[in-house]
């Protein structure tokens, strides 16, 4: 297969247009129709159709542009690392975040590559863990953070930090704050408000309900953790919170009014990269870079409910205000 013709044909599906493909590339449509020509005919598939409203991809089509992304990416990054061999590491990296880990790991991650890396431009994706996860097997990340649920095809983990869980409830609730962990179903009778069931956080308690055999009412599902911390506050149900999504709770519970209770549960958080891509020097710098932010901040007990990978974290205590 020619690099060439994958080249040509990607900036085709990302254009879906031959001919805004072919003045990005700086070459004529002719050229550029007989090039996807030659590479259907190699391949015997057809790769792309015409419509109303510009070209598209087959399936087969599909299918190539995965793996052509993933390609060309390392292409580049392999130019980019021979280019760097004799030079201070630098140029593009990129990591998923979930969400809920954002405001976890996000600015300190930043601090740290402004001070030890301050060649690399850094990009930091926001997502759901599963999305985040495809797009490193397609090569569009570097990385992710997301969490160990099940074994994903592909995918290298290399375990972070356990967390804790745990039933967030409104002030006002029969719920009272106290050092004993709960199991999940002694929260079955109570509504709850979570996200929706692709989301690494909802698998977790699904799993957990039907290891006890118990369901729980859903009130509704809301993937944004801004809203389902609201709706709680407003007393609207309760919601199953990690830890890591809960720091701001702990370290000022007067601005909250809440009420966290640990439950019977928790998770390991790991750092993903693809078992077919390998990292560049760059990548490779800001995954042992991240490593070492974690590190850190397990060191210093900075985190609540956070702790080692191996071990089960500690909740830190009876409520979201203790020390």
């Amino acid at each position: 297969m020619d690099f060439r013709q994958l080249k040509y044909f990607v900036k085709i599906v990302e254009q879906r247009s031959m001919s805004r493909a072919s003045v990005e590339l700086h070459v004529a449509q002719s050229a550029l129709s007989l090039q996807i020509s030659n590479l259907e005919t190699r391949l015997q598939q057809k790769l792309l159709v015409r419509r109303s409203t510009g070209v598209f991809p087959t399936k087969a089509g599909e299918a190539l542009y995965k793996h052509a992304q993933a390609i060309l990416r390392q292409v580049e990054r392999a130019a980019l690392d021979v280019e760097r061999s004799a030079a201070e590491v630098g140029g593009p990296a990129s990591l998923g975040l979930p969400v809920v880990v954002q405001d976890l790991l996000a600015i300190d991650l930043l601090t740290a590559a402004r001070q030890q890396l301050p060649a690399v431009q850094l990009h930091l994706a926001e997502g759901m863990s599963y999305l985040l996860k495809e797009m490193v097997l397609q090569g569009r990340l570097d990385m992710t953070v997301t969490y160990q649920f099940e074994p994903s095809p592909g995918i290298v983990e290399q375990p972070l930090f356990s967390e804790a869980i745990y039933l967030v409830s409104p002030a006002a609730s029969a719920v009272k704050a106290g050092g004993r962990a709960m199991s999940i179903s002694e929260v079955a009778h109570l509504p709850l408000v979570l996200s929706s069931r692709q989301t690494g956080m909802r698998r977790i308690v699904e799993a957990e309900l039907r290891a006890h055999d118990v369901t729980v009412d859903v009130v509704a599902e809301v993937d944004s953790l801004r809203t389902l911390v609201d709706a709680v506050e407003a007393g609207y149900a309760h919601t199953i919170l990690p830890a890591s999504a809960l720091q701001r709770q702990f370290r000022s519970p007067d601005a909250y009014p809440l009420v966290i209770t640990p439950l019977q549960m928790a998770r390991t958080v790991v750092l993903c990269t693809s078992e077919h891509l390998p990292l560049g020097a760059t990548a490779a710098a800001v995954y042992e870079l991240l490593e070492r932010v974690v590190r850190h901040a397990l060191d210093q007990k900075r985190w609540l409910g956070i702790g080692e990978a191996n071990d089960a974290p500690s909740t830190g205590a009876k409520s979201p205000s203790a020390d």
